[in-house]
Order: C-alpha cells, then sequence, then structure tokens
C-alpha cells in the first residue's frame, strides 16, 4: 500500500478528514473525506484545481488549523497542534527583513535555547547546502527573489523538522530562478531524506519533485488519484518523461479545473 513505511506505519496518515468553513455563501465544505498516508522520505507533490483545499491540507499536517472530523496521525500520534517536527515553508516568506540572513536562520535556534556556538556553526552548515555560505552578513532585502527562497529553506532545515510542509513556495519566482531551485531542492532532499509534502498548481514542477503524486478533486477536496513517478533523479523540468508525466497529470485535472471554471462563470452571473 502506497504511503506505508519499511517498518509497516506510516510517518504520516490523514484519516478521513472533512473541514467546512462559514463565509458570506454559508457553509463552504472545503475537504473530504480525505484519506492519504505518506512514508518515512518520501516527496509527494498535491496538485488540483483552485479552492479545492490543498492548502487548507497542508494547515491541517501542520497543526495550524483542526479538522471538523477525523484525524492526522504523524510518527504513530495525534496532531493536536504546531510542532518543531513539521516546519511549513509558505509563499510569503516571513522573513525578518531587518535582521541578517544569518540571524534569520538562527531566529528558531534561538527560540529553541541553543547557545550561540551551536546556532552559528548550525546556520553556518544550511548557508553552506543552499549555497549562500557569502551572504550571511547580507539583508533580506539586498537578496533576489530566489536566493530569499534559499534562506526560508535553509532555516527551515536548521531546526532539522521530521518533515517539510511546502505551500507553493516558488510560484512568485521567474522560470529560470524556479528551475534552478527545483535542481537544489532535489540535492537537498536527497542528501537529508527529510519527508516532504509539497502543494503546488504546477503539474510540470510536480512531476520533476515528487516520488509520488497526487491529485484532487473540486472542492470539497477528496484525493482522486495517486502517480508513482519512476523517472530518474536528477530531474529537469523540460526532460520528455517530466513533460509525459505532467499531461496526464493535466488530462487527469481537466474535468475538475472545468468544472470549477463553469461554477465561476455561474456565480459571476448571479452578482
Amino acid at each position: 500500500m502506497a504511503g506505508i513505511s519499511p517498518n509497516g506505519a506510516p510517518k504520516l496518515s490523514v484519516r478521513a478528514v472533512e473541514k467546512t468553513f462559514v463565509n458570506r455563501q454559508g457553509v463552504v465544505s472545503a475537504l473530504g473525506p480525505l484519506d492519504f498516508e505518506i512514508r518515512e522520505g518520501e516527496f509527494v507533490c498535491v496538485v488540483g484545481p483552485s479552492g479545492c483545499g490543498k492548502t487548507t491540507l497542508l494547515n491541517i499536517v501542520a497543526g495550524l488549523e483542526a479538522p471538523d472530523v477525523g484525524d492526522v496521525i504523524f510518527d504513530g500520534k495525534p496532531v493536536l497542534g504546531p510542532g518543531p517536527d513539521r516546519i511549513v515553508l509558505f509563499q510569503d516568506l516571513g522573513l525578518f527583513p531587518w535582521m541578517t540572513v544569518r540571524r534569520n536562520i538562527e531566529f528558531g535556534l534561538r527560540l529553541a535555547g541553543l547557545g550561540r556556538v551551536e546556532r552559528r556553526k548550525r546556520a553556518a552548515h544550511y548557508l553552506r547546502m543552499v549555497h549562500l555560505a557569502g551572504f550571511h552578513t547580507s539583508y533580506i532585502h539586498e537578496l533576489s527573489g530566489g536566493m530569499k527562497q534559499r534562506v526560508a529553506l535553509a532555516r527551515a532545515l536548521a531546526m532539522d523538522p521530521v518533515m517539510l510542509l511546502m505551500d507553493e513556495p516558488f510560484a512568485a519566482l521567474d522560470a529560470q530562478t524556479r528551475d534552478m531551485l527545483h535542481a537544489e531542492l532535489q540535492e537537498i532532499w536527497s542528501g537529508t531524506g527529510k519527508t516532504i509534502l509539497f502543494v503546488t498548481h504546477n503539474v510540470r514542477e510536480a512531476a520533476c519533485l515528487a516520488d509520488r503524486v497526487v491529485t484532487m478533486t473540486r472542492r470539497p477536496g477528496r484525493i482522486k488519484r495517486e502517480f508513482v513517478v519512476d523517472i530518474p533523479r536528477p530531474r529537469q523540468i523540460e526532460d520528455r518523461d517530466v513533460g509525459g508525466l505532467a499531461a496526464r497529470l493535466r488530462e487527469d485535472l481537466r474535468e475538475e479545473i472545468e468544472a470549477v471554471l463553469l461554477e465561476e462563470r455561474r456565480r459571476a452571473k448571479e452578482r
């Protein structure tokens, strides 16, 4: 069964999760029921149409939101809130502009009580990993978009989480920078063995990065299908096999995306 670790236990188990929200239109069913699992060290990408609940799912796994129904089990324990074992990288990086790159990376370590020497050592290690060793005294406004994203990644890795939760982290970057970060992220994942759950709208990005791609239905989001990716690494987004898988993912989502567009047009006419 996909998502099961060699010892028989999934690293992450999402069981019959449902989530609703209330807005001006009333009660909106955002998710579920939704079930899936991730094994230790696996890189899983989730793709789906706009509004299908991808970010809501990520927030629930992170413990930032609670499901209305169902359970999330991580490392054999229920997720009841945020924790240092699960670190989130948002599209909005949340870097502190008044701090240097090194101090940004050390911020969480300081809160965790690590001493100055250990903080500096760990920050230096992860700056080398993301190829920013020479920028430790720079301020955030002095960096390019791709460099800022690498600082955020180094800050997350410095906390040594068991799992990285990534919410469209490269969406605002230009194509050239995004392609470079795809290569770097694959290298980092291979070197660290972290478990990664990565949310994206970009089917090519999912095909390039993932061990397994999970597609979601339109709202309320459910798991539609799973695609095991056996394309050899390292991968480039322009590779033929990556493009072929991306085409399959796009076709799998076509009905869902068209249904979302029709609903949006209907609502626009009613206003």
